[in-house]
């Protein structure tokens, strides 16, 4: 048996029965985070009493999880180099010092995917809890359905109008997780000509496409972005963190899911339909036609 103090010097996990203080740290985007919410939750309910600290990257990232009424309190920014095992146990010897028990939810390898598990699944292994929901959560505040609710008319879209939220956009491997920009203005151009909806399309402030046909809302922030969507009746997104998002509200949607495997990083709701092929396959592998099925099956 490995004494505590030695496990914890050397960066090992351990376990504690009664902890007061756990410190949890991701370093990773809006969907990761968003995943990782389950986790939380779990252990907030198996140790009531314990003082939760979350490690966050600042801005978007500390966005994602500001409101989230299980953490106590956000270290951010927090950063490591998470490919790098000397610094990830010195982190580990570092919240050790102030905290009962530690969690590093950073994957520390590409080929995390290999393991064949759901990233919700994985961060629930690593934290120790069995999760009793399937599903995330994203906590939205009385001022992000102010906002929202305000864009929405400035937009003029009003009460009785259907609003569909586009993502066409990722933050990270654009070539491996965006569907090709043409499809997307193919698709749009469908939908508008055969049903009535007001399509909103959320995109970063610096994205140079236009998407004809649709509403721009470039550079929105987080929170009222995610009122918008629990507000709309559809959305349809790729990859990315306000796919996850979506997949916490009643909203029907669809993924356009390319890059890894679904069944390690697809959206994770009931109300949610998955449009893809074989994981790495290239962009134009999915077709109009497939996404539109898709779409008309859910409307």
């Amino acid at each position: 048996m490995i004494p505590v103090l030695l496990k914890r010097w050397l960066g090992f996990p351990h376990l504690c029965a009664n902890p007061k203080s756990i410190f949890i740290g991701l370093i990773g985007g809006v969907g990761d985070l968003v995943l990782a919410t389950p986790s939380v939750a779990a252990l907030k309910k198996r140790y009531p009493s314990a003082k939760i600290n979350f490690g966050v990257g600042d801005g978007i990232f500390f966005n994602t999880i500001k409101n989230d009424p299980n953490i106590d309190h956000f270290e951010t920014p927090f950063f490591y180099n998470t490919w790098k095992k000397r610094a990830r146990r010195k982190i580990y010897r570092q919240k050790y010092k102030d905290h009962d028990l530690v969690f590093l939810l950073d994957n520390g390898t590409l080929d995390w995917w290999k393991q064949k598990k759901h990233l919700m699944d994985i961060y629930a292994e690593k934290c120790g809890v069995v999760l009793e929901q399937q599903r995330p959560t994203f906590h939205l505040n009385e001022n992000d359905f102010y906002e929202a609710d305000k864009k929405i008319l400035e937009l003029g879209i009003s009460e009785k109008d259907k609003i569909l939220v586009l993502s066409p956009e990722t933050r990270s491997k654009k070539n491996m997780k965006e569907w090709p920009y043409e499809r997307f203005l193919s698709l749009i151009h469908k939908i508008r000509d055969n049903y009535n909806f007001k399509i909103i399309t959320m995109v970063s402030k610096d994205n140079p496409n236009q998407y004809d046909g649709t509403i721009p809302l470039k550079g929105y922030p987080l929170g009222p972005s995610a009122a918008v969507i629990s507000r709309s009746s559809f959305y349809l997104g790729l990859d990315n963190g306000l796919t996850h998002i979506a997949s916490c509200f009643d909203v029907k949607m669809i993924s356009v899911h390319l890059g890894y495997p679904v069944e390690c990083a697809g959206a994770r709701s009931p109300f949610a339909k998955v449009v893809s092929h074989n994981a790495f396959d290239p962009p134009e592998s999915i077709s109009i036609d497939e996404v539109y099925k898709a779409f008309k099956e859910l409307n």
